[in-house]
């Protein structure tokens, strides 16, 4: 009898191990870690666009709240020109602020297309700030510029030989283009190693079928899908948005565009959040775009 009570324990004990590294193996496949309180269910989003001050210690602390509150497991931020370090000490804070955070908070790099005297003054300085944990370019904002303006050639071609995508914005105003989009086009066939993530007015050539045109005919084109609901059909016809987010699963990135005003007490979340649920896309699509691209596109660095 004694022995037959040490094997029951000991197939307890077994059957108790392998639960632990079945959930383990479960938590790797799926990509994300679980939230800080171990009640709640795993993190949910990598939100790809996000606008947070980041040069003062403790920057990215808050940013860290906020995620806890949304369900954001990981999130990039790009800089904007108030947001960016304006001197050396500032920049340095700044890195050691996002050393405490790796592989959680990551940030993207930024400079105006007239600060860049030249293509190669372009590589040197973008060079750099992938040696320093930059993982991609932007927002680009091409103020007053066609979106294929020189200018702007020269910085999508440096992107292209240092390897950082391109998050750019697109209005009436910055990064300009015609019905069709044939300057983006023309962009996307010169540079096809360069990675251009559309955001922003990119939405509005939803209804000619444009948007669908060029994430079907080119590798290299991929959309984040911040900006949506009040910019474009997404926000109109959920029908549609759900039909277009089906065929484009694979192109799709989730980002809120949220910043350092989402930190106001009376803020709402922004509706991005809301929209996937609204969709009921199939839970393959979803994991697509809310994170399984963002991590293809942005490995985690060892």
């Amino acid at each position: 009898m004694q022995t037959s009570g040490v094997n029951s324990v000991s197939i307890r004990c077994v059957v108790a191990l392998l639960a632990l590294i079945s959930g383990a193996a479960s938590a790797s496949v799926v990509g994300v870690s679980s939230a800080a309180d171990p009640g709640k269910e795993p993190a949910r989003f990598i939100d790809c666009h996000v606008h947070f001050h980041d040069t003062k210690a403790g920057d990215l602390d808050k940013v860290d709240e906020w995620m806890k509150a949304n369900n954001v497991h990981r999130c990039i931020i790009h800089p904007l020109a108030q947001s960016k370090p304006k001197n050396d000490a500032e920049r340095k804070q700044m890195l050691e602020n996002y050393a405490k955070y790796k592989g959680r908070i990551e940030r993207f790099c930024m400079i105006f297309d007239t600060e860049a005297t030249s293509e190669a003054d372009a590589v040197k300085f973008l060079t750099q700030e992938k040696a320093d944990g930059a993982i991609g370019f932007g927002e680009h904002y091409g103020a007053g510029l066609k979106f294929d303006d020189p200018l702007n050639m020269r910085l999508y071609a440096a992107c292209e030989k240092v390897g950082l995508p391109v998050m750019f914005h697109m209005d009436t105003l910055r990064n300009l283009d015609d019905k069709g989009l044939p300057r983006l086009e023309r962009v996307l066939k010169t540079y096809p190693r360069c990675v251009l993530i559309a955001h922003s007015d990119w939405w509005k050539h939803l209804d000619d079928g444009t948007c669908d045109r060029l994430l079907k005919a080119y590798p290299n084109l991929y959309a984040d899908i911040s900006c949506t609901t009040k910019r474009s059909k997404i926000g109109r016809d959920k029908t549609f948005a759900r039909e277009f987010m089906i065929r484009n699963a694979d192109k799709l990135l989730f980002g809120s565009d949220s910043g350092w005003w989402s930190f106001k007490k009376d803020a709402e979340p922004m509706p991005e959040f809301a929209l996937v649920d609204e969709l009921k896309l199939p839970k393959e699509v979803e994991a697509k775009i809310l994170r399984e691209n963002a991590m293809k596109l942005f490995p985690v660095a060892k």
